[in-house]
């Protein structure tokens, strides 16, 4: 059975825009929240969902037939955001890139072209899947064919709700929705609801007389306040009925087996992210589509001699050497293992083109150390790292000297720069910012070094990189506005975590081992009771094995259904513990 995806555009930009914040941005300054979080919910639903047809509905400014019927519909709406508004034409660019029909049908709204092509489309026998943050689109659910995966919060929280999911999260059927909502009111439509009736009560009064007409027929059946309030208010609740019932047979000149995907040019694609730098978006991509990555342009490769310290004679020479002048240096440690807590094999030691390499076993030296903790101090040049508070802790315990003259950590930039682009590999944005490759020049890829000059060679490159970064994300912290709240909040911030990690917390081990030995009794002696009342032992948390036990076994009754089945989530247990006499 072929699959269709059907997204709500606006309303999933919406709820990208709120959920990111508006300093992400380009290195220009082009604000790109709803731009990245829309292209981070399409990658993620289309890799977990696979579809074989994809379409994006988006509203159009012209008025809706809603709105010709009722001109205060939607009217206590705040306007649009101009940074939202503006960032729209790049979502479009984003998917006409990606090759994802668009569709926009003036005088209705996106959710009247989604309705009408979900049920185009579960004629034609296909899975319907419709992507939404707006409830509204609850009362297409039609099982076995149309689902909705709803858009609960952020941009990668979201529920798959089928015709059992609808009703346990609203106490009625998708079909009794329009009539539900038509109670309930929607604030966000001008829509307003009945007095003293919220969602619970709209729910027991539609499961109970299964319509508005059944509720309004037997008003004298209900309390005296409810049954004033809703003969106060019946012409607006059926209004609200006839405003949310969702169009699903529009005279769209669209065939669902025409929304295919496929078809874009990964190097259009990849130009278009690295311009918007979303750097990590891009092999996200490529792996929820299956699809093979284009191979990269490939940019300068830096090229530098880098001299090897061989005695503890010279490394005092290059570190008097460097140190002497007032340009910065860049120092790039090389870890034996975990940056930061594993012990230093070397560092790699740069200012301007000029490089070399101390190996750490050369800084047991006295001389050497002291040469090392003179060019670190207060009366040492500006330093430049990448990643420093790592480099604190391993030259902390090399030398024992506490590094005061940070000027940059480019790892700290970049995430200013770009919150949501972790983990800011220096290899990843020297390529983004400065066009480079980092591998040397001389020596094939794959290739075993067993005398240690790759490591130094590597080690001597990356910090010539870092001092060439640290520019060029100066500038891009300058050009929004952000090197205020780098200098006086995010440098600073490095040395006060270092010293906190290296001081620690002082904890009572004797109180928590202690703890740990009642926790753990505990849960024994609950897995005891656990496997006792289902007659057999088994693993509490394997998810297989404990719906086995709870559905097939005892024949309880599930709360909630996941795509792999019956849900086990804290939340769905509790419930189940409320419904059922069972002691388990």
């Amino acid at each position: 059975m072929s699959k269709l995806l059907l997204l709500d555009g606006h309303s999933l930009a919406y709820r990208a825009f709120y959920a990111l914040p508006t300093d992400l941005a380009t290195s220009s300054g082009t604000v790109t929240n709803a731009v990245y979080g829309f292209t981070s919910m399409l990658i993620k639903v289309v890799g977990d969902e696979h579809p074989d047809h994809l379409a994006v509905a988006f509203d159009t400014a012209a008025p809706t037939f809603r709105k010709e019927k009722d001109a205060t519909y939607k009217a206590g709406r705040k306007e649009t955001p101009d940074l939202f508004r503006a960032q729209l034409p790049l979502i479009h660019q984003v998917l006409e890139t990606l090759a994802v029909p668009i569709l926009e049908v003036p005088g209705v709204e996106a959710d009247d072209v989604i309705g009408t092509l979900a049920v185009r489309g579960a004629k034609a026998g296909m899975d319907v899947i419709v992507v939404t943050g707006d409830r509204d689109s609850y009362q297409l659910v039609h099982d076995p064919h149309v689902r909705v995966l709803y858009n609960k919060r952020g941009v990668s929280d979201y529920a798959l709700y089928d015709e059992a999911g609808i009703f346990e999260r609203c106490g009625v059927t998708p079909a009794q929705y329009p009539d539900y909502a038509a109670l309930r009111g929607d604030t966000s439509d001008n829509l307003p609801g009945v007095p003293g009736i919220g969602e619970k009560t709209a729910a027991k009064l539609i499961s109970t007389y299964g319509a508005l007409e059944g509720i309004f027929e037997h008003l004298d059946d209900l309390p005296p306040k409810q049954r004033q309030n809703l003969g106060e208010w019946r012409d607006q609740v059926f209004h609200n009925r006839e405003m949310s019932v969702l169009r699903t047979d529009l005279d769209l000149d669209v065939d669902p087996d025409a929304l295919r995907m496929g078809g874009w040019d990964p190097e259009v694609v990849r130009e278009l992210f690295q311009q918007l730098e979303f750097r990590t978006l891009y092999p996200r991509l490529l792996e929820a589509l299956g699809a093979e990555a284009a191979a990269a342009p490939e940019g300068e490769t830096l090229d530098v001699e880098v001299s090897v310290a061989r005695d503890a004679g010279a490394a005092v020479k290059v570190l008097a050497a460097i140190g002497k002048g007032s340009e910065r240096v860049a120092l790039e440690p090389v870890w034996s293992g975990t940056p930061g807590r594993s012990p230093l094999l070397g560092l790699g030691i740069a200012s301007g083109d000029d490089a070399a390499f101390l190996p750490a076993d050369l800084l047991g030296d006295a001389k050497a150390a002291t040469a090392l903790g003179g060019l670190v101090g207060e009366d040492g040049p500006p330093l430049v790292a990448h990643g420093a508070k790592e480099l604190m802790h391993g030259i902390s315990r090399a030398v024992g000297a506490e590094i005061a003259s940070l000027s940059v950590d480019t790892a700290v930039m970049a995430y200013l720069l770009d919150p949501g682009a972790a983990p800011y590999d220096l290899e990843d944005l020297a390529a983004r910012f400065l066009s480079l490759e980092l591998r040397s020049p001389d020596r094939e890829e794959g290739t075993l070094d067993l005398d240690g000059d790759a490591t130094a060679d590597g080690a001597g490159r990356r910090a010539v990189a870092i001092l060439r970064l640290a520019v060029a994300l100066e500038e891009a912290l300058s050009a929004r506005e952000l090197a205020e709240l780098y200098e006086r909040v995010e440098r600073p911030l490095v040395r006060v975590l270092a010293r906190m990690e290296d001081a620690g917390v002082k904890v009572d081990r004797e109180f928590l081992d202690g703890l740990r030995a009642d926790l753990q009794a505990e849960c024994d002696r609950l897995v005891a009771q656990i496997h006792a009342h289902a007659g057999e032992p088994f693993v509490v948390n394997s998810v297989p094995q404990l719906r086995a036990v709870l559905f097939d076994k005892l024949g309880l009754t599930p709360v909630k259904r996941t795509k792999t089945g019956p849900s086990t989530d804290a939340d769905s247990l509790q419930k189940m513990a409320a419904q059922t006499p069972h002691p388990i």
